[in-house]
C-alpha cells in the first residue's frame, strides 16, 4: 500500500480514503499536463518547462479537454462501456466460480485502467499536435491568425502555437523561425481572427 492506515482503521481492509487520494489526484494532473504539453512543445522545439509554472502544468489537461471535447466525450463514452462490460463479466464470473478472498475489486481496476486509458489519449493528444504542427512548420503550410499589438505599437499577424500564463510561443509573417514574447509589459492585445 502506497500510504499507511490511519489508526481508525486496523482492519485489514486497503481501501484508500479520499484524504490519501487527493495527493495522488494531484500528482497525476501533474504528470498529465507535464506529458501532453512537454511533448507537443517538445516537437516544436520549445522546452515547455523553462516557460511554465505549475498552475500552466496544472490547467494543461484542462485546457486540452475545453479545447477539445470531442476527447472528454470520447473518454467517457469508452470508459463508461468498458466499466459496463466489467460489471457484467464480473457478475458472470460471480455466479461461475468461488468467491475470492484476494486481489482487487472492480471499482480499483476500473479505476486503474481509466487512469492508463486517460494518461495514454493524452499522451496520444500531444504527440498528434505536435508532429501536426512541426509538419505544418517544415512544409509552411501556417495560417496567421493573430494579430499581437505590442505596448510600444508595434503589430505582428503571427501563427500562435500556444502559450502560458508568461509567454506567447508564436512564429511570426515569413519566418520558419518560433518566438517567444513575454506578455506582461510587453503586449497590449491579442486580437485572434477567424
Amino acid at each position: 500500500m502506497i500510504f499507511p492506515t490511519s489508526s481508525k482503521k486496523e482492519s485489514t481492509d486497503s481501501q484508500l480514503t479520499i484524504s490519501e487520494f487527493l495527493p495522488l489526484g494531484y500528482l497525476y494532473i501533474l504528470i498529465l499536463g507535464i506529458l501532453a504539453e512537454s511533448l507537443y512543445y517538445g516537437l516544436i522545439g520549445i522546452n515547455f518547462l523553462s516557460y511554465a509554472s505549475i498552475l500552466d502544468v496544472l490547467l494543461g489537461p484542462i485546457a486540452i479537454l475545453t479545447d477539445k471535447p470531442i476527447l472528454l466525450v470520447f473518454l467517457v463514452v469508452i470508459g463508461s462501456v468498458f466499466y459496463y462490460l466489467m460489471v457484467v463479466k464480473g457478475r458472470k464470473n460471480a455466479k461461475n466460480s468461488e468467491p475470492k478472498k484476494e486481489g482487487i475489486n472492480v471499482l480499483t481496476a476500473y479505476g486503474l485502467v481509466m487512469a492508463v486509458m486517460v494518461l495514454t489519449a493524452f499522451v496520444g493528444y500531444g504527440l498528434g499536435k505536435g508532429m501536426k504542427e512541426r509538419s505544418n512548420i517544415a512544409e509552411n503550410k501556417i495560417e496567421h491568425n493573430v494579430t499581437l499589438h505590442f505596448l510600444n505599437g508595434d503589430k505582428k499577424e503571427v501563427r500562435k502555437l500556444g502559450n502560458t500564463s508568461t509567454f506567447i510561443f508564436h512564429i511570426q509573417k515569413d519566418q520558419k523561425s518560433i518566438s517567444i514574447s513575454p506578455i506582461s509589459n510587453n503586449i497590449k492585445e491579442i486580437e485572434q481572427r477567424k
